[in-house]
């Protein structure tokens, strides 16, 4: 027995596992898009951040709690006697204060970071929606690439064959030249045609692997699609779904923190109250404990004129949250016209696909029909031409509504911020 076949056996099976493509199914890919793609864990990791801040806004309703820890060397001296003594001191000391009033800030600090809190949630929201565009189009480009390549390589067939049929019948003198000639030229098209869609293929693969955040040199294969959900025909509740989209809580959250930097700044107008305490030990001795001492008080500040600082402050924040509310008014009607601009082209997209089956239907059967006939001698060829060319353009427009459609779903969802991302 050859020593060599057991090396020869391995070497191929390991170079038809390095080269085996995987299938996937599209909920796999949404798996992949929420675990690789680095646009949705910046987001979340954005998001996590503004959470944090809230809670370090809330640290101001706490009392603050501090330890001190302090050394002295004084030296005095005696001038009639000339004598000088020289002391050590230590003093340990544990402080509270709390702030119990501060002109409303506090709170209004607390609203600006519930603020920033929905801002990175409407955007999360947006990248998971922008992420789901992104997936379905790339699902939909590469469905329609190799059922593109499929069918160039079914209509490269059929020109083989039509050609085979036109020279033989031009042999026996039943055609002309060119019929010949121009049946040979539909062969060379089909045949570029078939160029394009492979390297439409591999385009598409190459953009699908970036969605998924994939190596380049993965092979997969989406062995299936999204189910496109169809609108009911009724109209949709346009109001209820801009308040939902990310777009509109961003709006409404810039006017909630202009709002309440109105109230920061109004602030000032307020007295400002707070309370100490402290307990301590002083000493020559380190750690000190000769001397034991505490501390309670209250302070109330009040600021009647800082140069009208406060005043213009206010007026300017005040401004800012009428120029936040008409630019959330604004925004909501442009939100409305880009929502019924996609749904519209959703339901035609849909309505595309249909009335395209319909006349892929009935053009099979013609073409069927008329080449028979053609075969047969009861049709001329540029009867036969005609609906011949009308079958695959056709054939070429299904596939596109196909793609379309899906597209557009995937439009229509991401301009509500939705998708198949959850």
């Amino acid at each position: 027995m050859n020593k060599k076949l057991p090396l020869i056996i391995f070497a191929l099976t390991l170079s038809c596992s390095v080269f085996a493509v995987e299938k996937i199914t599209f909920n796999q890919a949404i798996d992949l898009a929420i675990k690789n793609n680095l646009e949705v864990q910046a987001s979340y990791e954005a998001y996590k951040s503004s959470l944090y801040d809230k809670k370090s806004t809330r640290s101001v309703f706490f009392p603050k709690l501090s330890a001190s820890l302090s050394y002295e060397k004084t030296n005095g001296q005696t001038l009639a006697t000339g004598t000088s003594l020289t002391n050590d001191g230590y003093t340990g000391a544990l402080n509270l204060s709390q702030n119990l009033f501060k002109g409303f800030s506090d709170y209004a600090s607390l609203k600006i970071a519930d603020g920033n809190i929905k801002t990175s949630e409407a955007n999360l929201q947006e990248t998971k929606a922008q992420i789901s565009y992104d997936l379905k189009t790339a699902t939909a480009n590469y469905n329609y690439a190799k059922d593109s390549l499929v069918l160039s390589k079914d209509i490269l067939k059929r020109r083989e064959d039509n050609l085979r049929m036109v020279e033989l019948r031009f042999e026996n003198g039943r055609e002309n030249k060119g019929s010949a000639l121009l049946s040979k030229a539909y062969l060379e098209q089909a045949k570029l045609d078939l160029f394009r869609a492979q390297n439409a293929m591999e385009i598409s693969l190459t953009y699908l692997r970036r969605i998924l955040n994939l190596p380049e040199d993965a092979q997969i294969d989406m062995v299936d699609g999204p189910v496109v959900n169809d609108p009911n025909g009724a109209s949709p509740d346009y109001n209820g779904i801009i308040s939902n989209t990310p777009t509109a809580k961003r709006f409404s959250a810039t006017l909630s923190n202009a709002s309440a930097t109105l109230e920061t700044r109004q602030s000032g107008f307020y007295p400002s109250w707070d309370v100490t305490g402290s307990l301590g030990k002083t000493g020559q001795d380190f750690f000190p404990d000769d001397q034991k001492s505490w501390r309670v008080g209250t302070s109330l500040t009040w600021s009647f004129f800082d140069g009208g600082k406060d005043y213009y402050a206010s007026s300017s924040a005040n401004l800012l949250v009428k120029a936040a509310e008409k630019r959330q008014e604004n925004q909501n009607l442009e939100l409305k016209r880009v929502l019924t601009d996609n749904y519209a082209s959703f339901n035609e997209a849909v309505q595309n696909v249909r009335v395209s089956t319909a006349f892929l239907d009935a053009s099979k059967v013609r073409a069927d029909i008329s080449r028979s006939k053609y075969n047969n001698g009861l049709a001329t060829f540029d009867d036969w031409d005609i609906i011949e060319n009308d079958l695959i353009t056709r054939q070429k427009n299904y596939t596109q509504t196909i793609r379309d459609r899906l597209i557009a779903e995937a439009s229509w969802e991401q301009v509500q911020g939705t998708g198949v991302i959850p």
